[in-house]
Formats: structure tokens, C-alpha cells, sequence
């Protein structure tokens, strides 16, 4: 009945949104999966460099999404994200822009290639597809070209002043088929169990752009620090709750947000 209800949820992303890589180098394990349904708002009203130019204009994000994960054979699971957004912008001759629906889904899938003792290595290939959304709406809820990304991940258990923990890095290249501009990520995440319920993340979320960005746009560097707990309800529900916080960055917002989400083994 499990195995049915999360195929069944794979499913209907597929076939209604067809289309963050999924967190953590461990892939399912063969037979089962898990949903992370989350929510998200956050705000930018001056930027990092190139955007900080005196003036005040606002940008507002609401993002609802579903990531369902499956382990389908041994050391590998695939994957799918539909999101929904509602994006905000102000003009600056005055007046703001507002657009909803469906953004990029994301495809893929995570495949261990080294086991150590404490320790996995993981491949990730992903797919961006622009789908059910216009790319000329202002702001854009997409690019409206397909992305390819590529992430190699590292994770290890290990012990932070006494505690249980594990750290987790990932570093990816994000192909675009269209303008912006490439992008190289790295993320690093360590994870404390302050108790037996509670596990308390420590997040930092890194892009640049590299290359040509094409027309209209241009380079850009973003840095963001996030910091959540997640409580464990019951055996198979958690719940997240975290902030977050751009710290530095280059053509870019000084975004800043919340976030929720729930974890649910299936």
C-alpha cells in the first residue's frame, strides 16, 4: 500500500507538472521513499553591489513545493519536484507586478558510487524542465529554457561536541540551454541531534554564474546562510522549521525568509 501511494504521487507530478536536487548524499533505500512538502516566503528590498543602488524596491517570493523520493534498486532513488510560486516586484516608475503558477519541476535522481565506512559518495544528475508557465511574464517564474545539472555529493556521520552528527557537501555545474548564465553551486550542510527528536541544521547555499549571460542579463554571485530544526512527530512525520539569509552576494538581493516543511516516510 505504501509502495502504491508514492507511486501514485510520482505519478501525478509527472503527468501534471511534467517536468533541490534532493538534500543528503544517501540515496533511498531500495522500497522506500519519502515526501518533503515545504513552504517558503521571503523578501529583497536593496541588493549586493551592482543591485544596491539607493533605491528601495521590493521583491517578495511565496514558494509551495512537493519533493517525492523513491529508492527504486540498491544505492539508487530517483526523484521529482513541482513547485508553485507566487513572485512580487516593484516598478520602479511605480506600481508592482505580480505573477503566479507553476515554476521549473525538477527530474532526477541519486546514485551512490563510494561507501565508506561512515561515509558516501553520490552522483546526482537533474533536469529543470519550463513547463505550464509563460517566460515573458514580468517577474518571470522561469527562464523558459531546459537546465541540466550535475552534482556530486559527499556525506559522513561523525560527532560535534559529544553530539550525533553528519555533514553534508555538494558541488554542482547547471547547464542552461538559454540566457542567464551557467551557474557553480556549493552547499554545505552539518546536521547536530541535540535529542532524540530534534536535529538541528546549520545551511550554507552558494551560486555564481559563469560565462556569457546573454542578453538582458547579467553576472551575478549569491551567498545564504539558513538555520532550521526539525522535530520528529512521529516515526514517519518530522517537522522543519528555519530563517534564512543572503549575507553577501553580487547583482543580487539581500533576500532574507522563512520556511516549513513537512518530512514524511512512506
Amino acid at each position: 500500500m505504501k509502495r502504491l501511494v508514492l507511486l501514485s504521487v510520482l505519478l501525478l507530478g509527472l503527468i501534471l507538472f511534467p517536468q533541490q536536487g534532493l538534500a543528503g548524499a544517501w540515496p533511498q533505500a531500495e522500497g522506500t521513499g519519502q515526501i518533503i512538502t515545504s513552504l517558503a516566503t521571503s523578501t529583497s528590498d536593496t541588493g549586493f553591489d551592482g543591485r544596491n543602488n539607493g533605491r528601495s524596491l521590493e521583491f517578495s517570493k511565496w514558494e509551495f513545493s512537493s519533493l517525492a523520493s523513491w529508492g527504486v534498486v540498491r544505492d539508487a532513488s530517483l526523484f521529482v519536484k513541482p513547485t508553485l510560486q507566487r513572485l512580487s516586484a516593484d516598478r520602479s516608475g511605480g506600481g508592482t507586478d505580480h505573477t503566479f503558477g507553476v515554476t521549473d519541476t525538477e527530474v532526477g535522481g541519486t546514485f551512490a558510487v563510494w561507501h565508506g565506512r561512515d561515509s558516501i559518495i553520490s552522483l546526482q544528475p537533474m533536469a529543470r524542465l519550463p513547463f505550464f508557465y509563460n517566460p515573458d511574464r514580468n517577474p518571470a517564474l522561469g527562464s523558459g529554457h531546459l537546465d541540466l545539472e550535475i552534482r556530486a555529493l559527499y556525506g559522513t556521520n561523525l560527532t560535534v561536541a559529544g553530539l550525533p552528527a553528519f555533514f553534508d557537501g555538494q558541488v554542482a555545474w547547471r547547464e542552461r540551454t538559454g540566457p542567464p548564465a551557467n551557474e557553480v553551486s556549493l552547499d554545505l550542510t552539518l546536521g547536530l541531534r541535540a535529542d532524540s527528536d530534534l536535529q538541528v541544521l546549520l545551511q550554507s547555499f552558494n551560486t555564481v554564474s559563469t560565462g556569457d549571460a546573454g542578453p538582458g542579463y547579467g553576472e551575478f554571485r549569491r551567498h545564504k546562510l539558513q538555520v532550521s530544526a526539525v522535530y520528529q512527530l512521529t516515526d514517519d512525520l518530522s517537522l522543519q522549521v528555519g530563517v534564512n539569509q543572503a549575507v553577501a552576494g553580487h547583482n543580487d538581493g539581500n533576500e532574507r525568509g522563512v520556511m516549513a516543511a513537512l518530512w514524511m516516510k512512506v
